[in-house]
């Protein structure tokens, strides 16, 4: 008697537990009519089957690479193992490398329960699978279409309805109390206000949303929130008959351009600290944000300090540093690299002698396309073997073998594939980085040239980017330290320019 476990899966399309109940008294009269011992069942409830990435299928798909106890998977039918060709038969295969069958107790399969192949239902089983991937096409292409006839009437199709809205009769009205307050809140944040103060009078108010205290992600969602100017965006079309306007367009574009300055602009309540989010403490690593104080004079000053000196965690060291003297310090560390020609071409220099030492390490791509070919056809002889009736324990092995060797090399390849393709010229190196210097408000200048800076009490690293090109190798890979005038440490990786200056310590 052979071990075999269920796998039954019910979707949402107006089906319910109930179908699981049928799928598995039928499983169960089949394996009882067929002298097979039920070990284990794996149900996936309301889940689609146009796709594998369902929770109880791929535990039963993990489990069967395993040493499981079982050799067979039986499904109520076809459909229910997936709707989606390939990867059945990407499934299929993987079961069968762990010497598993599927098996349908109310279909023809390809297999039968001895192991042996069933002629008719090999042919049978890929028109049931493909009956499934038409009928799954067809129902979403009806629901698609259902959904767009719906939106070009102006009618709601779902989903949760933001703050200053009611629906009535499928259409979506305006909540003039709510929408009272969402008009606050844009004409609030426009003139200087912040989430939290928006909060604040919302709360002193005795207002929520959704029955709940706003929280900052509440406003800002509203206050990003494209339908209250009449506008709803959906797999790229516009529509502007669905939700009535609340906000004006010029107030929106007003909110949309300070939301966007305060992220990139690195706004605080005071003042905008240049380098904040890219200062980090050299000694415990944390991030410095901006800070500020009163002097015993009343003059209000402004500073980087540590988070963990900030929290009086771990002991840091760090000292607090004086903002106006750190965004000069690197201000004035990117002209003195940036604006010298002599500097620029001993840098230009260093990163192509690294860029031209991967290029020519790309050679192993030939090697690895001429192995891949190689195990390529060697499992075609295989394959040959097989189709000729002569399988063994043997072939199947070497099978196995061959087929991971494949993937193991198509991932070797795609790597090295990326690598050639993110390939930089010495043009595009001095373009970008005497571009970055030209003209550029200093806040740009650091935006766009400067990744990371790490800051000690008596020397200050700095990460400078060198090419908007990504590139994945490890950027400490392959690097060079040398001196350049100024008393700088530079140092060249596969993807930035360090640079490393002893500074004083009482600053």
């Amino acid at each position: 008697m052979k071990n075999a476990i269920i796998y039954a899966r019910y979707s949402s399309e107006r089906q319910t537990e109930q179908s699981i109940e049928g799928q598995l008294r039928i499983c169960n009269e089949y394996a009882e009519r067929n002298g097979l011992r039920i070990v284990e069942t794996y149900i996936d409830r309301a889940t689609t089957g146009t796709n594998d990435n369902r929770p109880a299928f791929q535990k039963m798909l993990k489990d069967s690479d395993g040493n499981a106890s079982w050799e067979i998977v039986l499904v109520y039918a076809i459909d229910r193992f997936g709707r989606n060709a390939i990867e059945v038969a990407v499934n299929k295969q993987r079961l069968k490398k762990n010497h598993k069958t599927l098996i349908s107790a109310t279909q023809r399969t390809s297999d039968n329960i001895d192991g042996s192949r069933n002629l008719d239902g090999i042919l049978l089983e890929n028109v049931y699978i493909g009956l499934a991937e038409y009928y799954s096409a067809e129902l979403s292409q009806k629901a698609s279409r259902s959904l767009q006839e719906n939106r070009n009437k102006g009618l709601f199709t779902g989903g949760r309805i933001p703050y200053g809205y009611n629906i009535v009769d499928k259409k979506v009205i305006v909540n003039d109390e709510q929408a009272s307050v969402v008009l606050e809140m844009f004409n609030m944040y426009a003139n200087g206000a912040m989430a939290k103060d928006i909060i604040a009078v919302l709360e002193e108010r005795g207002l929520s949303h959704n029955g709940r205290k706003f929280l900052p992600n509440a406003i800002y969602n509203i206050l990003h929130n494209e339908k209250y100017i009449g506008r709803y965006t959906i797999h790229g079309k516009v529509y502007t008959n669905t939700y009535p306007p609340i906000v004006p367009l010029d107030l929106y574009e007003q909110v949309q351009r300070r939301i966007e300055h305060n992220r990139i602009g690195q706004v605080s309540r005071e003042t905008v600290f240049m380098l904040k989010g890219k200062v980090f403490c050299g000694y415990c690593g944390k991030s410095m944000n901006g800070e500020s104080g009163t002097s015993h004079t009343g003059k209000v000053m402004y500073y980087y300090k540590c988070v963990n000196k900030k929290r009086n965690t771990n002991n840091c060291k760090k000292r607090t540093v004086a903002k106006d003297y750190l965004e000069q310090l690197v201000l004035d560390i990117v002209m003195d690299l940036f604006t010298s020609k002599v500097n620029l071409d001993i840098i230009c220099d260093e990163i192509m002698r690294i860029h031209e030492k991967h290029r020519v390490e790309q050679s192993v791509l030939k090697l690895l396309y001429e192995e891949k070919g190689k195990a390529e056809k060697s499992l075609k002889n295989v394959m040959t073997a097989i189709e000729e009736g002569i399988i063994n324990a043997t072939t199947k092995n070497r099978m196995s073998e061959l087929e991971r060797e494949i993937d193991e090399l198509s991932g070797k390849i795609l790597t090295e594939e990326c690598k050639l393709q993110n390939g930089i010229t010495r043009e595009d190196v001095m373009e970008y980085l005497t571009n970055g210097v030209r003209d550029l408000s200093p806040q740009v200048l650091i935006d766009i040239l400067v990744n990371r800076i790490e800051l000690y009490d008596d020397e200050i690293v700095i990460w400078f980017n060198y090419s908007d090109k990504t590139n994945p190798d490890d950027p400490d890979k392959d690097r060079r330290d040398f001196s350049m005038p100024e008393n700088y440490v530079i140092t060249v990786t596969s993807h930035f320019i360090i640079a490393t200056k002893k500074i004083a310590r009482n600053k």
